[in-house]
This record gives structure tokens, C-alpha cells and sequence, in this order.
């Protein structure tokens, strides 16, 4: 690794050389609050108040189940994808549905009972 890749980022670096002399932290919450209310009180309101509001109070909503839990990837020959959504769009039916198809098919083939 080089040396750049193992230096941290550093938040409030004034300088673009690589001497880290200059660092200057950035203030403590309770300092920015402070600066912004007095800020707020001369006129010096912030353009989107109520979005940084919103972010800050908003609570996520509760995740969803998935519909469909599982999901399984295959490697296909080129032109098997495009047969396979042909099929599904052809007969209208979901790709779920047609694999569920193709695995049945390929057990009742497995057990003798060509169709």
C-alpha cells in the first residue's frame, strides 16, 4: 500500500499539503449549535431548515418481509435468458412462475412421466 491509502481523511484539513500541521477539528455539536442560533437571531437563516429538521426527527419506516425471501442466481448460455423472458412474456406469466413450471417438468421427466 502506498502511503496515501493508509493516511486517514481528516475532517477540517485547511491545507492540501501532506503535512498534517495544519489540522484544525472541527467544533463540538453544542459550539455549532450555538454559532447557528446566534446566526439565526442576526438574520442568517438557513436556505432548508425544514429538510435538516425532517432528516433529523424523521423515524424509518418498519422494513417490509420480502416477497420473495430467497433468491438464487444462474449462469446461462447466451440466448437461454432471452428464450426463457420470451417464454414468460409469450404466455404472460411471472419468471417465478415459469421456473416453478420448468421444475416440475423436469421431475416428472426424472420419474418416468414424460409429458
Amino acid at each position: 500500500m502506498t502511503e496515501k491509502a493508509t493516511k486517514p481523511r481528516l475532517v477540517g484539513v485547511t491545507s492540501f499539503g501532506g503535512d498534517d500541521s495544519d489540522y484544525i477539528a472541527p467544533p463540538p455539536r453544542e459550539v455549532r449549535d450555538k454559532a447557528k442560533a446566534g446566526g439565526e437571531a442576526i438574520g442568517f437563516v438557513s436556505d432548508r431548515p425544514a429538510a435538516l429538521a425532517a432528516r433529523s426527527t424523521a423515524k424509518r419506516p418498519a422494513r417490509q418481509p420480502s416477497q420473495f425471501p430467497d433468491h438464487y442466481n444462474l449462469r446461462l448460455r447466451e440466448g437461454d435468458r432471452d428464450r426463457f423472458d420470451e417464454y414468460a412474456y409469450r404466455h404472460r406469466l411471472l419468471k417465478g412462475e415459469v421456473f416453478a413450471i420448468m421444475l416440475d417438468l423436469l421431475e416428472a421427466k426424472e420419474r418416468g412421466e414424460d409429458k
